[in-house]
């Protein structure tokens, strides 16, 4: 087997890893009942301070500006955020958790984050940092050999 073998070879076993994460996610969500694109929006959410905006959702996550209004909707109807007129930017409103919705991200994505921890904790320091580092270089590389 040659090098360009090896390399589809683990270009194959990267796809397979990929996919199977994201079904992780996907089913870990679903068992909390919600989709995995609203927990990641959440998870945007509760991260940027003191607020974000529908833009910085798309942005981050990399989803269709209708796909994260759509969430932003529901999590609206659901009394977990609020949408209010940005001041700096009157295109975009400035979204923000409610106190319920505070608590109920607080709560699902603490859940997340123990999980996650316990994953991470199973791999030795080295394990961790080479998944980190490697994720972030074939990101670099993926970002530079794709934008020819």
């Amino acid at each position: 087997m040659d090098n360009k073998d090896k390399i589809i070879g683990l270009i194959d076993n990267y796809y397979d890893a990929w996919f199977e994460i994201n079904n992780i996610y996907h089913d870990w969500a679903k068992r909390h009942g919600m989709q995995d694109t609203t927990l990641f929006v959440l998870y945007v959410i509760k991260n940027t301070v003191p607020y974000c905006t529908q833009s910085e959702i798309c942005n981050k996550l990399y989803l269709p500006k209708q796909t994260v209004s759509q969430i932003l909707s529901g999590l609206e109807k659901d009394g977990y955020i609020i949408r209010e007129p940005n001041t700096k930017d009157r295109r975009n409103k400035v979204i923000r958790l409610t106190e319920e919705g505070t608590s109920f991200a607080t709560s699902i994505l603490e859940e997340l984050k123990s999980a996650e921890i316990e994953a991470f904790s199973q791999m030795s320091e080295k394990q961790r940092s080479t998944v980190v580092e490697g994720f972030k270089l074939l990101c670099d590389s993926l970002n530079k050999s794709l934008s020819k």
